[in-house]
């Protein structure tokens, strides 16, 4: 079975219909109205980079005549809700970087806006249920996640995981992407290195996120046409999408937004002692269970 996604205004759905390449347009537009409640005669379905719409005038094509392949996200609109006005001129397509809060879940609400779409206030809770998933994975799994591989046992790190002032790294993004079945893609603003996790399990799809140092933001596609949902989640195989989400982090280099961790200086904001680069941090944080710095 193909695994296909749609992306609405209201956010990513997966198409949860048994779909194959012999399946037909018909069958597609029957799985979408199931995903999202509309009808698809109400419906403009987009795909590809950039989105453009597909013929809908034979429902009887293949999905293989329609070169549809596993991992294809579609771009839906709903016409119904189209604005009267006339639309603002559609400009080329680009990748931008989308700010999440910087209170110590930033690398949870990337992860959650790169999946969804979306961040509000009324999502914030789900940073903690990321936590909670990771913690599971590490208990169920003791001998892979090994008090030599998280820095303490098992059950600590699945303690210390769920506290809201515990930073996020790699290890929580080899997990997330293990528990999504997605790569995920970190581009390093200081030396713009690409560390992309899940990279060799065969996932379909990739996401992205940018690492200031101390910080992750998620990062998507703006079709530059306001009737449109921004893209977050691509195919592995997009090339270009890889080449855009390093573009975005060659700007942010040339403007010197990135933290450099060998050398500043940070404060630990539960005892207020001073610390110098990660590895001060990562000493004090092993020596005392305080994980909540900022930058001096």
């Amino acid at each position: 079975a193909l695994q296909l996604r749609c992306k609405t205004d209201t956010g990513t759905h997966r198409l949860n219909a048994k779909l194959f390449g012999t399946s037909t347009l018909g069958d597609l537009q029957l799985a979408i109205k199931e995903a999202i409640g509309v009808d698809s005669n109400c419906l403009k379905i987009m795909i590809g980079y950039p989105p453009k719409p597909l013929n809908l005038s034979d429902s009887s094509v293949s999905l293989n005549e329609l070169k549809i392949r596993s991992g294809d996200t579609f771009t839906i609109v709903n016409k119904e809700k189209k604005n009267k006005t006339v639309e603002a001129t559609v400009v080329e397509p680009r990748m931008l970087r989308k700010e999440v809060p910087a209170d110590n879940s930033c690398l949870f609400y990337s992860v959650f806006y790169a999946l969804q779409g979306r961040l509000t206030k009324n999502d914030y809770p789900e940073a903690k249920r990321l936590r909670a998933d990771i913690a599971n994975v590490v208990r169920s799994n003791p001998e892979e996640y090994t008090e030599a591989v998280l820095g303490k046992t098992a059950d600590e790190y699945s303690v210390w995981i769920q506290c809201d002032s515990s930073w996020g790294g790699g290890i929580e993004l080899s997990i997330l992407s293990k528990i999504y079945q997605v790569e995920i893609a970190a581009v390093d603003i200081q030396t713009l290195r690409v560390d992309n996790y899940g990279q060799n399990a065969g996932y379909l799809t990739r996401i992205f996120l940018l690492y200031d140092g101390i910080h992750y933001d998620p990062m998507y596609l703006d079709s530059g046409n306001p009737s449109l949902p921004t893209q977050t989640i691509f195919t592995t195989s997009d090339d270009v999408a890889l080449s855009n989400a390093i573009k975005v982090a060659e700007g942010c280099h040339k403007a010197r937004l990135y933290t450099d961790t060998a050398n500043f200086n940070l404060r630990c904001l539960t005892c207020n002692t001073l610390l110098s680069g990660q590895t001060g941090a990562q000493k004090h944080a092993k020596e005392t269970g305080h994980g909540n710095f900022g930058e001096v």
